[in-house]
């Protein structure tokens, strides 16, 4: 019986195979259209009525989302096939950071992309997923964790609001400088901007300075740029060697920051979610209702399947009392059975629940 269906298997997908390389080529043709008539590869609105369409198309309704995850993808791949004629053949990604050139959020973009992707900054992490959404960039490079000051909260929110898949997640040494005007000493000190991250984490070194006032500021690089243009030698910024580099300012001090191994994990968001068989971590969010036992019964069910909880945060929801958004990441896949049987029963007793991505989690090299 088995080796039957494994033949229907293996005859369906050799139609599907034949199928796929015929829409492939239509969707090259596509490409060269828009390319010749100066048309954006996306069409949003197009995508979600084909979305709609392909899964009315169905007689058992149980394949929906299955439906809808196989069209998204296939979308994508075309999308990408369109992106590499349109761009002269070169696959060029356009990626998103939070702050100007020479912070941490782009270096970590070059370290995961390389140096050919198309990174560009804007002003707020809000904006960051507002971009990759629209389809203003392939993907988004966004801060999640630092091993000093904990999970950047602002992006657990956004994760929440936003209809954006982690791809992926790198790290990122973070060694903080004292940067100042080229005639400045430390001693001079009287304004110090950064981002509020950035005056955590060099806290203990802030502590030693008398008279001198820290001004919390839309992210390091951004600071760095601030002081160049006032000019002032009583001002200065905690930003990296490479954003003092960019914006001619003179390292001061070098890894003011108080711990020695100070690291932040970036995510990689997009607007896809793609899940291949190296995938091997999940991130996930659920809503509870507000009844003893609730959180302990859903844990159970990743411990019954053997499921490694690498990190749960909770969060207030807006305008409800006492009730909250749980964040987990966990290892595993989402191809795995166990895991599909685990997010069913934790579905079952949650209010909601969003699966925020399944990636490759970030090895280091070290």
């Amino acid at each position: 019986m088995l080796d039957k269906l494994r033949k229907d298997i293996d005859r369906i997908d050799k139609e599907l195979v034949r199928l796929f390389e015929e829409r492939m080529d239509t969707a090259k043709k596509v490409g060269e259209y828009k390319k010749e008539n100066n048309i954006d590869i996306l069409n949003s609105k197009r995508e979600a009525e084909v979305l709609k369409n392909r899964v009315g198309l169905l007689e058992n309704k149980d394949y929906e989302k299955y439906t809808e995850d196989f069209f998204e993808n296939i979308m994508m791949l075309s999308r990408n096939l369109q992106s590499t004629i349109v761009n002269n053949n070169q696959s060029t990604q356009k990626v998103v950071y939070c702050g100007d050139a020479g912070c941490y959020a782009e270096e970590a973009g070059v370290k995961y992309f390389g140096e050919n992707a198309d990174i560009f900054g804007t002003t707020s992490f809000s904006e960051v997923f507002k971009t990759v959404e629209t389809g203003g960039a392939d993907f988004g490079v966004l801060p999640i964790e630092n091993t000093s000051t904990g999970y950047i909260r602002d992006v657990l929110d956004l994760l929440a609001q936003y209809n954006c898949s982690i791809a992926g997640e790198t790290e990122l040494s973070i060694r903080h400088c004292l940067l100042g005007t080229q005639d400045a000493k430390v001693s001079d000190a009287l304004e110090i901007y950064s981002h509020e991250q950035g005056l955590q984490q060099s806290q203990e070194f802030l502590s030693e300075l008398s008279g001198v006032k820290t001004i919390p500021y839309i992210n390091t690089a951004t600071s760095a740029k601030l002081v160049a243009s006032l000019n002032d030698k009583t001002k200065m910024a905690i930003a990296s060697e490479r954003a003092g580099k960019l914006y001619g300012l003179k390292v001061l001090k070098k890894n003011i920051n108080q711990k020695t191994i100070n690291t932040t994990r970036f995510i990689i968001i997009t607007k896809q979610r793609v899940v291949s068989t190296d995938c091997d971590k999940i991130s996930v969010a659920f809503c509870l209702e507000h009844k003893s036992g609730s959180l302990c019964r859903v844990l159970t069910h990743f411990s019954d399947a053997g499921l490694n909880l690498l990190h749960i945060e909770s969060r207030p929801l807006p305008n409800k009392n006492y009730e909250y958004l749980f964040h987990v990441d966990f290892s595993g896949s989402l191809l795995s059975e166990d895991v599909k049987k685990a997010l069913s029963l934790v579905k079952a007793e949650c209010t909601m629940l969003k699966v925020f991505g399944n990636f490759k989690s970030y090895k280091s090299e070290e």
